[in-house]
């Protein structure tokens, strides 16, 4: 079993679960990878229909909080870099 999100007019797109051969795809009772590991689902599947790789986006389109575990300090401040904040000089 393969697991992917379909792009959709929803900004966070279908959960749909793929053949193994991934000509086809249906939904997989839920909307969002996200819904699916929260115990949010739904009953019904829908039929499948035709895959393309292309129709695919992020597994996780809008987490909910981002979380750094930065462990060396030369990381922190590639991090803070990246994010345009200044390494403080006590640190």
């Amino acid at each position: 079993m393969k697991v992917a999100t379909i792009k959709t007019d929803h900004p966070d797109g279908q959960l749909a679960v793929v053949s193994d051969d991934l000509t086809t795809w249906h939904s997989a009772g839920a909307r969002t990878l996200q819904a699916m590991l929260d115990g949010r689902t739904a009953d019904k599947q829908g039929p499948a229909a035709p895959f393309e790789m292309s129709a695919c986006t992020s597994p996780l389109p809008r987490a909910y909080q981002f979380l750094d575990g930065s462990a060396y300090v030369n990381h922190v401040g590639l991090v803070r870099q990246a994010r345009g904040a200044v390494m403080p000089e006590h640190f």
